[in-house]
């Protein structure tokens, strides 16, 4: 395989799965990002789970990047990553939104994302 079509196969899952781990792994599982435990704390049902929460939602995310490099079942991932993009701006916004410095910056940042990872699990669906 040549460079360019190993880069044309590769670089676009691999953004969207280097997305999601560094989402897992260093905003929630390591806590590098403050804001991210703050939004979660304040959604009401959790209570004092928010910290278990936050770090179960990071290794989920982990996994999901994972799963997007494996290139298995790319339109059902797709769907789950939209489903979850979906859930997670819906409730940061409505229980945590004074968290959030940009709004309009995160929603846009996340359909940028999940355009991605439309065009990958629709290339890898063929």
């Amino acid at each position: 395989m040549r460079v360019g079509e190993w880069a044309a196969r590769w670089v676009p899952p691999g953004a969207v799965a280097a997305v999601w781990v560094y989402e897992g792994l260093v905003a929630k599982v390591l806590g590098a990002r403050p804001d991210e435990r703050a939004i979660v704390e304040s959604v009401p049902v959790l209570g004092g789970a928010a910290a278990v929460v936050l770090v179960l939602i990071g290794l989920a995310e982990i996994a999901l990047g994972g799963w997007v490099l494996t290139g298995w079942a790319p339109r059902t991932a797709a769907a789950v990553q939209t489903a979850l993009l979906a859930g997670f701006n819906a409730g940061g916004l409505a229980f945590g939104g004074g968290h959030i410095a940009e709004p309009l910056n995160l929603v846009l940042h996340n359909v940028v994302l999940l355009v991605l990872a439309w065009l990958v699990a629709l290339r890898r669906h063929r």
